[in-house]
């Protein structure tokens, strides 16, 4: 893995404003501005231009305290954190808005092209554990619960199922519950694991895809466990690497993205801490 690459692909996209698009030219947005700095920080290098970078952050909360998204407030919340700063507006302001996608989220429509119907409902309770304001664990547990499928996994069909165990492994690990009771859930992780590297996204798909290999590696994190077949999902992963120092999504072609070349530096460093 070039790392000095990934560094400067990052740094390459950062705008005059401080945030972070990964296709050069484009307006920095809150997503590409979180995996950037996570990628950044995962790899011990300090940002430049924080205080633009704090100061773009901030300006996406409205005045009553609202943002676009759970996903954008998860976004901002959390690289704020990163970067010693918080939100400008009060944090009640951001629990409520918290709050309330819990309370709506059995009931809310699930972008189609959304990885997982759980990753919504995680982000929130990863806001509130944030700031010391869960509540309702056990209700929104048994919402969680209610997911798991007969083979152990969680999730539609509709959606992918590794992704979706994964959010459904981490939120229920941030209510307190132990997931180690789980029925079949080790099991089915095991079975969409690869031998020649990686995961795929469900025991009956063949393709595998960057973000496959990362829910399923984080999936086993979550449970203590450690992928079977290491070295060869660290020689998988570093494949998905561009010669402009990204990660693509699809191991065979593609441009890089911010999300991928995240999902593959946190996988490796994962992996890492095995040998």
């Amino acid at each position: 893995m070039d790392i000095d690459g990934i560094v400067d692909y990052i740094r390459e996209r950062q705008n005059e404003d401080g945030g972070y698009s990964f296709c050069r030219g484009a307006e920095s947005n809150a997503e590409d501005t979180y995996y950037a700095i996570e990628i950044l920080r995962m790899l011990e290098v300090k940002p430049r231009n924080m205080d633009k970078t704090v100061a773009f952050l901030q300006g996406l909360q409205y005045q009553d305290g609202r943002f676009d998204s759970v996903k954008v407030a998860y976004y901002v919340t959390t690289t704020l954190t990163c970067l010693g700063s918080k939100p400008l507006k009060p944090i009640s302001k951001v629990v409520r808005f918290s709050e309330g996608m819990i309370e709506k989220w059995e009931s809310a429509d699930v972008y189609i092209e959304a990885v997982s119907e759980i990753e919504n409902l995680y982000l929130a309770v990863e806001i509130l554990k944030t700031f010391n304001s869960l509540k309702n664990s056990e209700d929104v547990q048994k919402h969680v619960l209610r997911l798991q499928n007969n083979d152990g996994s969680f999730g539609s069909e509709r959606f992918s199922r590794i992704a979706s165990t994964f959010y459904a492994l981490k939120t229920l690990t941030l209510l307190g519950y132990n997931v180690k009771t789980l029925r079949d859930v080790l099991r089915w992780i095991r079975r969409c694991e690869v031998p020649s590297g990686g995961f795929v996204s469900s025991p009956e798909e063949s393709s595998t895809h960057m973000e496959d290999t990362y829910f399923g590696v984080k999936a086993l994190k979550v449970l203590n466990e450690s992928p079977r077949y290491p070295q060869k999902t660290l020689k998988f992963v570093a494949g998905f690497q561009n010669p402009n120092g990204g990660f693509r999504r699809s191991i065979f072609l593609g441009i890089s993205d911010f999300e991928s070349t995240y999902q593959a530096v946190s996988v490796l460093k994962t992996l890492l801490t095995l040998f």
